[in-house]
């Protein structure tokens, strides 16, 4: 007696043939996708290490040069790294101290060191006490000092991608390298 051997029917290898293809659309699509991610990738990272080296040497022309006494912008792009496309532009500012924090500052400072009968730091310390009002007193100048001594550089880099132009935004405070040592009594008189 002979076997009977069924096969496939057109209609099962259809349906088959149709899954394989929708899988198949949805992997494509996926590794499409992810070929786009990985050199976005590629890219972010590049420009982050140019921001980042370029950072570096505005902080070393910004000593070479030194501070100046108002805001200045600066701009340019990664030619000579090999990447022309790529854009930075630097503000450098100088920075002021907002009167309010002044104002809070040493609204904490009174209320640290004197505070009520319990809490004040120097209730009782006659002898201190009496010389604290004349240093409270030149504290705006201290501060006026460190914002003096003190830029702000913020740098954006932008490389595109695609139809479109990614930012990256670093921020960073350089202080005044005209002096050894960041003191904020330059100025007071002496005692």
């Amino acid at each position: 007696m002979a076997k009977h051997q069924r096969g496939f029917t057109l209609l099962e290898v259809l349906i088959a043939l149709a899954i394989l293809a929708s899988a198949m659309t949805i992997l494509m699509g996926t590794m499409a996708n992810s070929g786009q991610q990985a050199a976005f990738a590629n890219d972010l990272t590049v420009a982050t290490q140019l921001a980042r080296h370029q950072m570096i040497e505005i902080e070393y022309e910004i000593m070479d040069e030194g501070f100046q006494n108002s805001d200045q912008t600066l701009s340019g792009d990664f030619s000579r790294d090999g990447y022309p496309d790529i854009t930075w532009e630097a503000e450098i500012k100088v920075v002021e101290i907002p009167e309010a924090a002044k104002e809070e500052f040493l609204a904490q400072i009174n209320s640290q060191l004197f505070g009520n009968q319990s809490e004040g730091a120097l209730q009782g310390n006659a002898a201190f006490s009496s010389m604290l009002p004349m240093l409270i007193g030149q504290l705006p100048e201290m501060i006026n000092n460190i914002g003096e001594k003190v830029r702000k550089v913020t740098l954006t880099v932008e490389f595109p991608f695609g139809d479109a132009t990614f930012p990256i935004k670093v921020v960073q405070y350089v202080v005044d390298p005209e002096t050894n040592e960041f003191n904020i009594f330059n100025d007071l008189p002496p005692e």
